[in-house]
């Protein structure tokens, strides 16, 4: 068996296997999300829950988070001094805090580096789709989720969604996904 995938060690042990998160998807992530900022569909098994919704990378998870937080901070501290605002918004900045190592202004030789290991996997508009009753996080404050690699159990390219997100929520009509 080859020693790496593109950077990504391979496993000899049975048991170290379970407990990495998947190289492949990783790969994806690096290459498809964090470089080429493609939005990809995905559904993943997670602990025994199924969730649906668009990859992006951590970089645009960040700063999709730090905007909804600071401006959950202007609003509630909107009788505060601006001075005071500010600092309180600066609180709240995850931007530098990214852990995809991918410059905005890489060269074409750069793709000969392996991509670096993640940790996380961010999604856009997640739903749960099972257990049921479905939650979809798409019209809420923080529409982004964080989860981490080592915890997909098993995933699949493409977002899966009933039909009818309504009457699939309330129980009306079959149990029919869409992927």
């Amino acid at each position: 068996m080859f020693d790496n995938f593109n950077g990504f060690p391979m496993f000899s042990s049975d048991d170290e296997s379970w407990t990495e998160p998947d190289f492949l998807l990783s790969y994806l992530i690096s290459s498809l999300v964090n470089v080429g900022g493609a939005p990809i569909g995905i559904t993943l098994m997670v602990k025994g829950m199924i969730i649906s919704g668009t990859l992006l990378s951590e970089r645009e998870y960040l700063d999709t988070l730090s905007e909804l937080m600071q401006q959950q901070v202007r609003d509630a501290l909107a009788l505060l001094p601006e001075e005071d605002r500010e600092a309180a918004e600066s609180a709240f900045d995850f931007r530098d805090l990214t852990e995809d190592f991918y410059p905005d202004d890489r060269d074409d030789d750069d793709d000969d580096s392996p991509p670096e290991p993640l940790f996380y996997l961010h999604l856009r508009n997640p739903v749960i789709v099972s257990p049921q009753p479905v939650v979809s996080f798409s019209s809420g404050i923080f529409p982004v989720m964080r989860i981490r690699l080592a915890n997909v159990d098993g995933w699949m390219l493409g977002a899966s969604m009933p039909e009818d997100l309504d009457d699939f929520m309330r129980g009306n009509g079959g149990n029919d996904i869409k992927h």
